[in-house]
């Protein structure tokens, strides 16, 4: 603590301790005149029994050295003014001394029994406040949500509870040696003086005090120093008390605990998005070793057949080598298709151009998109010719519908139907997709609009787990929901709900058709 600190905090005490002597004084004085004005009246013993009182409200408003005083004094004035013979401290009966010495043990007890319980009274509120002021601050920590406004809440909590104004320097982390200031919530540039300090404060592990009154306080955890507060004074020079030196003391610590747990929320956050990163960057590699690479390596060797003069290729055998090569093809677009509108979804800069749509021409666009792979399965449609127009883009649901029509050919028997069945509920168009497959384990079904995403299937279908979860963003984007069930048999069952186009425009569309 600093000399001026201690210096005021006696002078405070020594101001308490004369002010309790001088009730206690006054006090016994008064006591006394009352008794000398009832002396006639009362005996003696009955007089007596005013001097505890005085002693009792002595130790509660003064302490314990003036309620001490106040018994000793008490014993006197009752011998000089109330004991035969008066106006002096003999006395005619010597039993009077065990009254005497009653009187003064009595008192001696009551100051110290009352003081002890005044010293735990006042510990108990300085506790509360403590406790209420840290708790607030807490309280201010837990609704912050980024390290910008846990310092706003920090500085204005110190300010209110101390009066000072506090600046927080924090390890750059682009900089590792320098240190940034904030105030206020936000980044401040201060002078190169102010900077030094803190520094100087942040290498040493130390409290500084700079020659403009400005205290640096280190913020320490157990996992090391995370940073400096800095605390100016108000123009008034007022200082803090010990009770506020504690305060802050307890305010410093949590401050340092709240902002070691934002930097290693930001660092776990990072670290996540690291992971997630390098994960796409290995779905990205993977799906170009394999999945983009068989159809290239198709569509390359369709192209040197058809270049090769000595093949001696007919008319019929060259259109299917180039029916193979468009397949594939369009299978390598529908690839790049999905890694490019996975990256707009999660960069949400996926926009939408809605326009009332019938789900006949959305589905029937989506099998065009599948070409032969579509014509060689069976494919029941189930959609009523009352089913209102929904409104939405009908690029993206078309590929939605693919997508989703895809995994069902590829995880069902070439022998077994899909059926496709639309039905309208209240203001939406559910589209029902259903395979007769091995289906999907339970455990699966929640994750299945995961990115990457893919079950464990013994004939290890090819894909980059990303069809269904580009889907469930589409879907999401207009509005609609997107879920998996089991079939009622086997197999899996897609629904998705979209929702219904506006009427008027509707009809406006169709009048321009």
């Amino acid at each position: 603590m600093p000399l001026r600190l201690k210096l005021e905090e006696k002078s405070r005490k020594q101001a308490f301790a004369w002010r309790g002597y001088l009730i206690g004084l006054g006090l016994v004085t008064v006591a006394t005149l009352l008794g000398w004005l009832v002396h006639t009246f009362f005996a003696p013993a009955n007089i007596i029994m005013i001097y505890p009182l005085c002693v009792t409200v002595t130790a509660v408003l003064g302490g314990l050295g003036p309620s001490i005083l106040v018994s000793i004094i008490s014993v006197l004035a009752f011998d000089f003014f109330f004991v035969t013979p008066y106006y002096t401290f003999a006395v005619d009966d010597t039993q009077y001394l065990f009254t005497f010495i009653a009187l003064l043990v009595v008192g001696i007890t009551i100051s110290y029994l009352t003081s002890s319980i005044r010293q735990h009274t006042e510990a108990a509120k300085l506790r509360e406040r403590e406790t209420a002021a840290l708790y607030a601050l807490g309280r201010d920590l837990a609704i912050s949500g980024d390290l910008e406004s846990y310092i706003e809440a920090i500085v204005n909590r110190i300010k209110e509870a101390l009066g000072y104004d506090v600046m927080i320097f924090l390890e750059n982390t682009e900089k590792r040696k320098k240190l940034r200031a904030y105030t206020g919530g936000k980044e401040a540039h201060v002078a190169e003086s102010e900077l030094a300090t803190a520094t100087r404060s942040f290498k040493q592990r130390q409290k500084v005090l700079s020659n403009d009154n400005v205290r640096y306080l280190p913020l320490l955890t157990a996992r090391g120093i995370i940073g400096v507060m800095a605390l100016k004074a108000p123009d008034n020079g007022r200082i803090l008390t010990a009770e506020q030196e504690r305060l802050l003391g307890a305010y410093t610590d949590l401050i340092a605990v709240a902002i070691e747990g934002i930097r290693l929320s930001e660092e776990l956050h990072n670290a996540q998005v690291l992971k997630a990163t390098e994960k796409l960057q290995s779905a990205l590699l993977n799906a170009i070793s394999h999945d983009l690479r068989t159809p290239l390596v198709s569509v390359i060797g369709t192209l040197s057949s058809l270049q090769e003069e000595g093949m001696g290729l007919d008319e019929t055998a060259k259109k299917n080598l180039i029916q193979v090569a468009l397949e594939e093809a369009n299978r390598l677009n529908h690839l790049i298709t999905n890694l490019l509108d996975e990256s707009r979804i999660e960069a949400g800069a996926i926009t939408l151009s809605r326009r009332p749509s019938e789900v006949q021409d959305l589905v029937g666009a989506a099998l065009e998109q599948l070409g032969s792979r579509a014509s060689a399965r069976s494919i029941d449609i189930d959609i009523p010719e009352d089913t209102p127009f929904i409104s939405v883009d009908f690029g993206l649901i078309v590929q939605t519908l693919a997508n989703i029509l895809d995994n069902a050919i590829k995880y069902s028997p070439a022998d077994s139907p899909i059926e496709i069945i639309a039905q309208q509920f209240d203001q939406e168009v559910e589209i029902d997709v259903t395979d007769h497959g091995v289906g999907i384990p339970e455990e699966d079904l929640r994750n299945i609009f995961d990115k990457f995403y893919r079950i464990k299937r013994p004939d290890n279908v090819a894909g980059t787990g990303l069809g269904l979860s580009i889907s469930k963003g589409i879907v999401e984007a207009h509005g609609g929901h997107i879920v998996a069930e089991k079939g009622d048999d086997r197999g899996t069952v897609i629904k998705i709900r979209l929702p219904i186009g506006n009427s008027d425009s509707v009809n406006a569309e169709t009048r321009n058709e």
